[in-house]
């Protein structure tokens, strides 16, 4: 090592890769520690009380509302669903769900928020129950000749009007996650039909930024050693020369004539 540092050109290619190193970890530490530069946005309030969202309340409807609102949603199902007489699914449907469509568009039965599904056989679940809505989990198994698998899906119902003018709307229909949906099988009942939603736990946090500067510390160390050696010795050599050179002229002027 010490002859390969005695060459003054290798010392100073040394040096200066040293320095092109210093200088790209440099970068890569300000990437790693300090990749937002946004300015920081300072929350603004508004005046009076903040708004608190409250779960409705659960109530338990009558039999007649429950076959209602089941009789609007299997009404549903045949008509928009599988595409048969959707026209007569718009007047079974909120504004909200046929946003967008014109009741041309609607009847025509193409490209609705929802796919087509041609079902054998359906299982239905409460999924929740307030004053005004009643949501079910539907799950359908696809007839003998369709290339489709069995699906569950959301379904929401509203509530409009009272007394006799009430009236149950579907206002929403999608599927369900796909990564955990599971539907019964086709003999069993509607209260084997289980939904496994997603997990809320919380998931495993990302490496600390920290944890970067261990292999880019081992990494330096490669280039750093062999810098700091060079620099040593070309410290020593200098400090021999100048210690050889005031040799050299101490004996030069002490020398008789």
């Amino acid at each position: 090592m010490s002859r390969f540092l005695a060459s003054p050109r290798r010392r100073r290619r040394l040096t200066w890769l040293g320095v092109v190193v210093a200088v790209g970890l440099a970068v890569l530490v300000s990437f790693v520690f300090f990749r937002n530069t946004a300015p920081a946005h300072a929350p603004k309030f508004t005046k009076g009380k903040p708004s608190e969202y409250r779960e409705p309340k659960a109530v338990k409807h009558s039999r007649y509302e429950r076959l209602t609102a089941m009789g609007v949603a299997a009404e549903f199902l045949r008509t928009a669903l599988t595409r048969r007489d959707v026209d007569r699914s718009w007047v079974l449907t909120e504004a909200s769900l046929h946003q967008g469509y014109t009741r041309a568009q609607w009847d025509t039965g193409n490209e609705l928020p929802f796919p087509p599904y041609h079902y054998r056989v359906i299982r239905w679940r409460p999924d929740y129950s307030y004053r005004t809505r009643i949501g079910l989990q539907v799950a359908l198994f696809p007839a003998k000749n369709e290339h489709q698998r069995a699906a569950v899906f959301y379904l929401d119902l509203r509530r409009h009007g009272s007394g006799k003018h009430e009236r149950w709307l579907v206002s929403e229909f999608v599927p369900a996650p796909s990564s955990g949906s599971t539907a019964p099988g086709i003999g069993e009942g509607a209260s084997d039909l289980h939904i496994s939603l997603p997990t809320s736990g919380t998931s495993k946090s990302p490496l600390s930024a920290t944890w970067l500067l261990l292999p880019l510390s081992a990494f330096s160390l490669i280039f750093l050693v062999p810098l700091g050696l060079g620099v040593r010795g070309f410290v020593r050599n200098r400090r021999a020369m100048r210690e050889y050179e005031a040799a050299g002229t101490y004996r030069s002027t002490s020398s008789p004539s």
